[in-house]
């Protein structure tokens, strides 16, 4: 009778009833036997056989002298009198993760080798490590030096469910995306130094586990920063910088990518403060359609994020999108410093951030700590917890050097699910595994929201400019005065496509239309009949020319006693012949926009630094009258690309205070665009290049 004894470097199952492993030191050394499961279906070795691959435990195997079959499996019971120093377990995580290895690993994403070491012996020994990486068989070996050392305590020896419970208690390697590429990962600790005295030391029952990481999506995110005005005399609220950078680290951290695609820029609130999340969203809703109009990935997400130094905003998405993804359903939430008695990294909404852009994602609340139990019967852990047991799933955050973010457990029984509102809160494994399938579905979506078979649809343009109205006829909007574009081949389109946000109160039956913005490169939304909600094109005469009902995107944090409120965000055709745009709920028309005539032309557009910001100096050929709203974008390239800071501006000039003005670590020179329109046509003008100091 032979034995092989090493780590599991393959194993593949056949057509048949049996697999075929390879057991060596290593890949280039590894023997190739089988296993064939007896008729009566004991399973204990296969069953030993992947207990080793996964926690890269090291295997002896029996199998007669001249054959390959493999007639016992044995894991190597640990000698501590002969080595003092054992390797209980080696786990390697990302955000969330089992000894086990069951969490899916992302290509290009930080992420940390915990290596937890016990001592036999008679006295606590403080150790140091080196860890070995190796991306292909025969391929280069990296060498990695542990984050930290870590003392053991003969106490606490075999305790790995204490060891997980705190980062300080095992040798920690941190693996750069970079050092992430997709594929296989062999790992091995090289060598365990006494810290003390410098002498290497024989460690027992090693582990070497061999992963494979996985291509992911990024998510894509434009998180938006709202001012308002709040005091006496007022002044200028914003969220900081660091509010700002700490939701975006957070996100990379926890959400299950590698990248998050991000951008930020800073907006003034239209509503007046103390205003509410539907105020937000609407605002976000509008901006969003009309950047997406000029290019924007259509797949990007967008958030709002609200200072608490003048007032506490409540967080709310503008729906729960739980069939189809939509990256087009918005939401915000606050900000601050406030530590809500665990998070003491000086803003809380990174974590706040997630639990709403994770109902964007179509995550609901699993009913724990008084949200709604949405998700009750799929949660998987009790109270809202990461995990049912100290050996089960943990948290870990990789931690972020930029940010000065150090590497933390987080115990699986003591932190919670961030689609609770329990208190410490990380991504449960159910949550990561649900947002990596809907960023992987959303990846799949067109990244161009365009009309199909149709070009983008010139403007008027500004004085030396070319350009004309939206190329669409209506009665008395004609193309203004000056140089146009050349006129396009066939017959000219006889309607529109105009973007309508508006609130509603379900409960009450009463709605408000809060924005309405030409949006002639977009598709018109998807009908949806039944709904409790019309958009209504008019003519002068007050008889329909469209009815397209909408759904009302409900606010997600609603409890079972409030009001049924939410936001309806619709891109709807208008034909030649519109009047107004009427809002129906219950049949009932709530409000109504009437359509002005030709905007104004934009002759030329001035920036003037003032003390707290800019002013926007608008020439018009015309005044504008009602009907009539401003846009502001503002392009940190040269004007190969725009975000919108305003919408639904009234009559210049207009004042962008400095955080609204330059946006979050703006650098160069600026360029500002005034767009003016009537809901359907519209006209702009650029400014020239400008430098805030």
């Amino acid at each position: 009778m032979a034995e092989t004894q090493g780590f599991v470097q393959r194993f593949t199952w056949l057509s048949g009833p049996m697999a075929c492993t390879w057991i060596g030191v290593d890949d280039a050394h590894a023997e190739l036997l089988t296993l064939e499961p007896p008729e009566s279906g004991d399973s204990g070795m296969g069953d030993a056989l992947v207990d080793a691959i996964l926690g890269g435990r090291q295997v002896k195997v029996l199998h007669a002298d001249d054959s390959s079959k493999i007639t016992g499996v044995e894991l190597p019971a640990p000698d501590v009198v002969a080595q003092p120093l054992q390797m209980d377990a080696m786990e390697v995580t990302q955000a969330i993760q089992d000894l086990s290895h069951s969490v899916p690993l992302i290509a290009r994403k930080r992420t940390v080798v915990r290596v937890y070491l016990s001592y036999h012996g008679t006295a606590p020994v403080t150790v140091s490590g080196e860890l070995t990486a190796r991306h292909s068989a025969g391929g280069p070996e990296e060498i990695l030096l542990s984050e930290n050392t870590v003392t053991l305590n003969p106490a606490d020896a075999g305790n790995v469910a204490l060891a997980r419970s705190d980062a300080s208690r095992t040798l920690n390697f941190v693996l750069s995306g970079a050092d992430v590429p997709p594929g296989p990962l062999t790992l091995r600790i090289n060598r365990v130094t006494d810290a003390l005295t410098g002498a290497s030391l024989s460690v027992g029952g090693e582990r070497r586990p061999i992963l494979y990481f996985h291509e992911g999506a990024p998510l894509r995110v434009r998180v938006i920063a709202f001012t308002y005005q709040w005091g006496t005399p007022p002044s200028t609220v914003a969220p900081t910088d660091r509010d700002m950078r700490l939701l975006l680290s957070w996100l990379g951290r926890a959400y299950p990518v590698a990248e998050v695609q991000s951008t930020q820029g800073s907006v003034a609130a239209t509503a007046v403060p103390p205003f509410g999340c539907g105020d937000i969203n609407a605002q976000l809703a509008a901006i969003r359609a009309v950047d997406v109009n000029a290019g924007t990935d259509a797949r990007t997400h967008y958030y709002g994020l609200v200072s608490d130094a003048g007032f506490f905003m409540r967080g709310c998405a503008a729906g729960i999108p739980t069939g189809a993804p939509d990256p087009g359903t918005v939401a915000s939430g606050p900000t601050g410093p406030n530590s809500w008695g665990w998070d003491l990294d000086g803003s809380y909404g990174d974590w706040y951030g997630g639990h709403e852009i994770g109902h964007t994602l179509g995550r609901l609340h699993p009913g724990f700590c008084g949200e709604s139990q949405d998700d009750l019967n799929n949660y998987p852990f009790p109270a809202g917890q990461l995990s049912a047991t100290g050996d089960g799933f943990a948290g870990f955050d990789v931690g972020d050097p930029t940010n000065a973010l150090p590497l933390r457990a987080l115990p699986g029984t003591q932190w919670h699910d961030c689609m609770t509102y329990c208190d410490r809160q990380w991504l449960s494994v159910y949550t990561y595994l649900g947002i990596r399938e809907r960023l992987r579905q959303e990846d799949a979506l067109p990244s161009a929201a365009r009309r199909a078979g149709r070009a983008r649809i010139p403007q008027v343009a500004a004085a030396g400019g070319g350009g004309r109205p939206d190329q669409r006829r209506f009665p008395g909007v004609v193309p203004a005065a000056g140089p146009r574009a050349k006129e396009p081949a066939g017959p000219e389109p006889e309607e529109a496509t105009a973007s309508v946000v508006a609130q509603v109160d379900l409960t009450r039956r009463r709605g408000t239309i809060s924005h309405v913005n030409a949006v002639p490169n977009l598709e018109p939304s998807p009908r949806q009949e039944g709904a409790e909600a019309v958009v209504r094109v008019v003519d002068q005469d007050g008889r329909s020319l469209v009815d397209h009902p909408v759904p009302v995107k409900l606010n997600s944090e609603l409890g079972s006693g409030d009001a049924r409120t939410g936001i309806v965000d619709a891109v709807v055709t208008v034909p030649a012949g519109a009047s107004a745009i009427e809002l129906l709920v219950g049949d009932q028309v709530v409000d109504s926009f009437r359509l002005g005539g030709p905007p104004p032309r934009i002759g030329s557009v001035r920036v003037l630094p003032v003390q707290d910001g800019v002013r926007i100096a608008v020439d018009l050929d015309r005044p504008a009258e009602a009907g009539h709203t401003f846009a502001l974008q503002v392009s940190r390239d040269g004007g190969d690309t725009w975000e919108t800071v305003g919408v639904s501006l009234e009559q210049p000039p207009f004042h962008l205070p400095q955080p609204a003005a330059a946006g979050p670590a703006a650098r160069g020179e600026l360029i500002f665009k005034v767009i003016a329109t009537n809901g359907l046509a519209s006209s702009e003008a650029t400014s020239a290049p400008t430098r805030l100091s």
